[in-house]
């Protein structure tokens, strides 16, 4: 007989321990079933009930509340304690007068906890009830007043279950982590929040993120870049990524970009200068670039295609007449446009900075269209910043759910900004020289030695050159040398566009009616212009910054 090996021999033992294990638990489950059937005493031998068969089958699912969060009651006993005994209740949702009166101090922690103002979240938790109880309610029915849960407890309390939704946005909390803070399953808060980002993408998104639909209110949108020397411009244009945590594996390597070291959706937004959202497109790959997302974006191609009535705004440009190259003219052009950074299409109506310049007023335009183009990027800031959820990542499963809750932030967002009294239009308080020193500017001991020479004036401080060289050029003529200047391709070092665009004193292909069709144009055409128009407003004096028109935001208080 051939002798086993040690490792043959250890195998069959292990075999043997995990039969022994599994018929003990077996046994142990057969034992507690029996216990609970015949309700036996302790002191029973089991052997008594023989006649039982071995095999018993479990009831159903039990619907025994479970506790969440428990307490102790005057006679020290344990009780479960319910949602309107947790600390977030007490302090934030009974007795809505009394919150109202509380100190300024309140407010202003409980706008930090949960990113709106008290009075906006009394008016959210309204329009969830009304929604809940209107017939056709497909969001909130589960949790309207006076609905019972499947064991005949209260449901919920609706504005304790928004709080969990803010929080859940603003900080990025757990679904755990609420639970402990007001007494409520997670299962309860997640099932929720779902329906919660369901209505916020659906009529929060509706209400508050609106393209303008007239012309007068493109006219609003635009005075502002007006101001700055962009007639015709509405909005900035860019994409930004958010990470999603939950991605399907198969969906996984679309999802990685190579800027990122994880997995990302990528959204197109389009903002005008007082950071409100106009649009947004749906999610998309992180891998995919602007040239694709811009095609899905439905403001600007209505744009290129030249939809809607924003190929009606009528603005007016400077430059140079064909017959008199001195004399300053204006031409009438046609159609909306959109500042952009050079990672979109050449298309007429979205304007980039020139990535290398060769004179003065290129140089000025690009610098100028940049600091500009910095509103979306603002909104970029201000939304990761106010909802932390679009930080630190959206744990939740699917694709749609990420989108889902990128529009519900975009809608709080608008929203906020009409409480804040930040959607107004926009004014300039400049005046004065452009680029020019205010005798506060100078230092002190300066401004001592001016009051004491009377035959020295301010002025002269002001406008004193010691370099030997003259002043500079910025007020007048831009352009360089013609010997400096040079032209290349699009991929070279140098692109001279006035040399692309048609000369302007006169009505230029793609003209209707007298109007120049702006979309028409080709990109570099079309920013020539832009170009001589921004130079010969700057020396002129007319190109000045919007700053905002602030409100008083603080709560009332009785």
């Amino acid at each position: 007989m051939k002798k086993k090996s040690r490792l043959a021999v250890m195998q069959e033992k292990r075999k043997k321990d995990k039969t022994f294990a599994l018929l003990y638990h077996r046994l142990e489950e057969e034992y507690r079933l029996l216990d609970e059937l015949f309700l036996c005493d302790e002191d029973d031998d089991y052997n008594d009930y023989h006649d039982v068969p071995q095999i018993v089958k479990r009831k159903g699912k039990s619907r025994k509340r479970k506790g969440i969060v428990y307490y102790r009651d005057d006679n020290g006993d344990l009780q479960v304690m319910p949602p309107t005994m947790s600390l977030w209740y007490n302090h934030y949702c009974q007795g809505e007068e009394t919150c109202i009166s509380l100190m300024s101090s309140f407010h202003d922690k409980f706008r930090k906890r949960f990113r709106l103002p008290y009075h906006s979240f009394q008016e959210l938790v309204a329009m969830c009830i009304d929604e809940s109880v209107s017939r056709d309610s497909k969001h909130f029915k589960r949790w309207r007043p006076g609905a019972t849960a499947a064991d005949g407890t209260p449901a919920a309390p609706m504005s304790l279950l928004v709080l969990c939704a803010l929080r859940y946005l603003g900080r990025g909390w757990t679904f755990d982590d609420l639970e402990e803070s007001t007494a409520i399953s997670q299962d309860v808060i997640r099932a929720f929040f779902h329906k919660f980002i369901d209505f916020g993408s659906e009529e929060l998104y509706k209400k508050w993120v609106v393209p303008p639909k007239t012309l007068e209110e493109a006219y609003s949108l635009s005075y502002e870049y007006e101001l700055a020397g962009f007639p015709g411009c509405i909005g900035s244009m860019d994409g930004t990524h958010v990470e999603h945590c939950r991605i399907s594996w198969k969906h996984r390597q679309a999802h990685l970009s190579w800027k990122l070291p994880f997995t990302a959706r990528t959204y197109n937004l389009v903002v005008n200068h007082r950071r409100r959202i106009l649009g947004t497109t749906d999610g998309h790959p992180a891998r995919w670039n602007d040239k694709s997302l811009v095609k899905f974006d439905t403001i600007a191609m209505d744009l290129h295609e030249g939809k809607g009535f924003l190929r009606d705004l009528q603005f007016e440009l400077y430059d140079y007449s064909k017959e008199s190259p001195d004399e300053v003219i204006k031409v009438k052009y046609k159609g909306a446009w959109l500042l952009c950074d050079n990672g979109y299409l050449n298309w007429g109506v979205t304007i980039p900075p020139m990535k290398n310049t060769d004179t003065r007023a290129q140089y000025r335009f690009s610098k100028w269209l940049e600091s500009m183009r910095k509103d979306v990027e603002c909104t970029f800031g201000i939304m990761k910043g106010r909802w932390r959820i679009l930080k630190t990542g959206i744990r939740l499963h699917g694709t749609n759910k990420a989108d889902r809750t990128w529009k519900t932030c975009c809608a709080l967002h608008n929203m906020l900004l009409e409480v804040d009294g930040l959607d107004d239009q926009w004014t300039s308080e400049w005046e004065g020289g452009l680029g020019d020193m205010h005798t506060s500017d100078l230092p002190g001991s300066v401004q001592t030695l001016l009051a004491s020479n009377k035959h020295f004036s301010a002025q002269d401080v002001l406008n004193y050159d010691g370099s030997g060289m003259g002043s500079g050029g910025d007020g007048g003529a831009s352009s360089l040398s013609d010997e400096d200047s040079s032209s290349a391709d699009e991929n070279g070092d140098h692109d001279n566009e006035e040399d692309h665009a048609t000369p302007a004193g006169g009505v230029a292909a793609g003209a209707d009616d007298g109007f120049i069709s702006v979309r028409k144009l080709s990109m570099k055409d079309f920013r020539a212009r832009l170009i001589r128009h921004f130079d010969i407003a700057f020396t002129k004096k007319e190109i000045c910054w919007p700053k905002a028109r602030m409100k008083n935001t603080m709560e009332p208080t009785i």
